[in-house]
């Protein structure tokens, strides 16, 4: 069993080497900007070595990040969770509308890839608390907003308070898709 100390060691070090090789940078440029030898910057990337506070903070300074953000222990140790559009909830939302709804038990949010083929419309007008962000990332959509009418083009952001009535419409020749979030979960 590997001692505490020395995994913490050993994850410091694999934290520093993806910054570095996230900033595309060498172990020379890095060494060089922070005033540390290469061989003590190697063995502290490989876990071997033990650091000081302030060489620790000149690393952090460097890379523009908060000590403790360094720091910070991923006691999950969990990735990113990657899901394929077909994979994600199903929700009924009108003919010619595909309304996948990615589940999320972590954000207090909930994401919604919004397709509309042309002509197609939701089948109801809905109003629910909280706010409504969407990005148009292909074609053209129109938002129906309590009273009125908004076109919201390819990529172009909207966002809007989401008490009152509101609905999307296709009225282009093209599919139309939009990436949706609402910071009140509906679904």
């Amino acid at each position: 069993m590997t001692p505490p100390n020395e995994e913490r060691q050993r994850r410091l070090g694999e934290r520093l080497r993806r910054l570095r090789h996230l900033r595309k940078l060498t172990i020379e440029q890095v060494a060089g900007e922070v005033d540390l030898s290469m061989s003590f910057l190697s063995m502290l990337e490989r876990g071997q070595a033990d650091i000081s506070l302030s060489r620790f903070s000149r690393l952090a300074d460097f890379y523009k990040i908060s000590a403790s953000e360094l720091l910070v222990e991923d006691e999950t140790g969990a990735g990113p969770t990657i899901v394929e559009p077909e994979r994600l909830q199903l929700i009924d939302r009108g003919e010619g509308v595909t309304y996948r709804l990615l589940q999320s038990d972590y954000s207090g949010a909930q994401a919604v890839l919004v397709t509309l083929e042309p002509g197609a419309s939701f089948r109801d007008v809905l109003a629910h608390k909280g706010r409504d962000f969407g990005w148009v990332i292909s074609g053209e959509l129109v938002l129906l907003y309590s009273d009125r009418e908004y076109v919201i083009e390819a990529r172009q952001f909207v966002e809007y308070d989401a008490s009152k009535p509101h609905a999307l419409r296709n009225d282009g020749e093209q599919r139309a898709e939009m990436i949706a979030f609402m910071n009140s979960p509906y679904w």
